[in-house]
């Protein structure tokens, strides 16, 4: 990287302060609330899977399915520390400063002292970056990396080293390990070495430099895949999987999940394999899984090429849509509760109007921001081809915000000179981009809020809060299929099976292709003793799924109940072949086997 010799002026000491005292407040204001001190969803995930490693798996037993940097920088903190979240959000509060420096160190690099300034003011009250900072997402991170990429590229366009070169490519593989779409942008990167009056091919060196620091970040993790789980991928196994989510005849854009009901990170990585080998008829490797689902997506498109144009201009607009689009956690949710977050920050919708302002200013001198030039737009490219969150585009924002600190600039520099038309203008438009994204009134997404505040309190074992709030989340989305079949689980613990059924019924409704709420159905009417309907929703459910343990289980006791013991018994070694250390299928084996014995 770049050597760090002069000293640091002042207005930067200030706003790297600033940047660390929001971020700390904020943690301050939430870190004891839902979401925060109790996770969920990914967040979840990433933790739990920190902790098996922190606890002595390394090595890991498949092939990545998730990007592996977050969890193992987790697994860490946590091997050394102890597992405290805290730390988590000290290291990542700590890790964003530093982003927020590199991003001044880019800018001074690519326009001067006072871009650079300007560009990292806006990073430092940027209230979405301050959001994720304060979460276990691997978003933050990005953030960070991507900065330090920008102020590596500047940099090796500048001085032509050959070591900063090769360190871009180094950050181009140590991100590509929390989003895999980098891979997809590295290629536009490289383009970054070709220069006006240099040799011929020489741009062909720094490509090699870039692709070859990739290239020794992620050989250890392909040897790993491939030692573990045979294919040695560089990073994951999911693209075509992804591909799918976001390119199929019933994609939005956004994240629709493979089977209904089951978008937990515990199923995303089991059912799409599931579905491939159920559709084919034959076991599948992970791999070959994905490829599947990726050829399902390009038949597809190749079938409906106006279908899929039109997929890609919505999620073209959606990536540049103002609205910050959740995905578990609800940034207009954490604005009410923080006190940091509630203040007027920076929002994506000013960062992107003066952005445009930015470009228009530079567009006769567009050489030294080049690298923000390729980064943006093929950030987009490669995120939107799949599908997004809001989250997704966060990595792109740093590279705004170098084309947002121009019009600042100008302005700044116009204030100082005499004043005239043109500044005024400036100015007015200034103050309107920083205040049209609080006037759009955008709100939290009440049933998602509702419906993950259910699911803290569901884990806590609260369930009387967790009842309460998942009828909020009904009451605001009448369709919500998941808060339907968790009113019914609390209902069913109670033993309230009459609420029990009608939850459930009104779930499978909603969602009639959902396995989990057929076979929970029929476990409800077989408590009833209502046997014939009990089995009729165990075969609902089969029909979906073969393999779906709970029905083939729950049948088996049923046909025993009935008294079709050898039905019973057939029903169970199915069961077991699926779940050899099933306990509830071991024991009714035993008993089912001796009633037969007596007959």
């Amino acid at each position: 990287m770049p050597d760090v010799k002069k000293k640091i002026p002042l207005v930067l000491v200030l706003i790297l302060s600033a940047a660390f005292v929001l971020r700390l407040s904020h943690w301050l204001a939430v870190g004891h609330q839902p979401f925060f001190a109790q996770l969920i969803m990914d967040s979840y995930e990433y933790d739990r899977w920190a902790q098996t490693i922190a606890d002595g798996d390394w090595l890991g037993k498949e092939i990545f399915f998730q990007a592996p940097l977050y969890p193992y920088t987790l697994a860490m903190i946590y091997y050394f520390f102890g597992h405290h979240l805290s730390l988590v959000y000290l290291f990542q509060i700590f890790a964003s400063v530093a982003g927020c420096y590199a991003l001044y160190r880019a800018g001074k690099i690519m326009l001067g002292e006072n871009y650079g300034l300007a560009a990292a003011a806006l990073y430092a009250v940027y209230g979405v970056f301050i959001f994720y900072d304060v979460q276990v997402l691997k978003e933050s991170l990005a953030v960070t990396l991507v900065s330090f990429l920008l102020w590596a590229l500047a940099s090796a366009r500048e001085t032509g080293r050959t070591k900063t070169w090769f360190w871009a490519g180094v950050l181009c593989g140590v991100i590509a390990l929390l989003r895999e779409n980098m891979l997809l942008v590295l290629p536009f990167l490289c383009l970054l070495g070709i220069k006006k009056g240099a040799p011929k091919f020489s741009w062909l060196k720094r490509a090699g430099l870039v692709f070859g620091g990739t290239f020794i970040v992620l050989l250890p993790v392909a040897v790993r895949n491939g030692i573990v789980g045979g294919l040695y991928l560089p990073t994951t196994f999911q693209g075509g999987i992804v591909f799918w989510v976001g390119n199929n005849p019933d994609a939005d854009g956004t994240y629709r999940e493979i089977s209904p009901g089951k978008q937990m990170p515990v199923f995303e990585r089991t059912e799409p394999v599931r579905l491939a080998e159920q559709e084919t008829g034959r076991k599948m490797k992970p791999a070959e899984a994905s490829r599947y689902w990726l050829n399902r997506s390009l038949t597809w498109a190749r079938q409906n090429p106006g279908a899929f144009l039109k997929l890609q201009v919505r999620k073209f607009l959606l990536f540049w849509k103002w609205y910050e689009w959740p995905d578990a956690v609800d940034y207009y949710y954490v604005k009410g509760i923080s006190s940091v977050l509630g203040l007027p920050l920076l929002e994506f919708g000013a960062v992107l109007l003066l952005a445009a302002a930015g470009l228009l200013l530079a567009w006769r001198r567009a050489g030294p921001i080049l690298p923000v030039l390729v980064f943006i737009p093929a950030w987009m490219a490669a995120t939107i081809i799949f599908f997004l969150f809001s989250r997704y585009r966060l990595p792109a924002v740093p590279a705004l915000m170098l084309l947002a600190a121009i019009p600042i600039v100008t302005l700044i520099e116009g204030l100082k000179n005499k004043f005239d038309l043109k500044t005024g203008a400036l100015a007015v438009f200034l103050i309107a981009a920083l205040a049209a994204p609080h006037l759009a009134g955008f709100e939290p997404k009440r049933d998602l809020v509702e419906y993950n505040l259910a699911v803290v309190y569901e884990t806590l074992g609260r369930d009387t809060d967790a009842e309460m709030h998942y009828k909020k989340a009904v009451e605001a989305n009448p369709k919500d299929f998941l808060s339907c079949v968790n009113l019914g689980n609390i209902a069913t613990r109670r033993r309230d099976l009459g609420n029990a059924v009608a939850w459930y019924e009104r779930a499978a409704a909603i969602e009639p292709n959902s396995e989990g709420v057929h076979a929970n159905l029929g476990g409800a009417y077989t408590a009833l003793g209502e046997l014939d309907k009990a089995e009729q929703q165990f075969d609902m459910a089969l029909k979906i799924n073969p393999a779906n343990v709970e029905a083939l289980h729950n049948k088996s006791v049923l046909k025993a109940r009935k008294g079709n013991f050898e039905e019973a018994l057939e029903l169970n070694r199915k069961v077991l072949e699926l779940s050899p250390n099933l306990e509830p299928a071991l024991r009714f084996k035993e008993k089912i086997e001796k009633q037969v014995k007596k007959e």
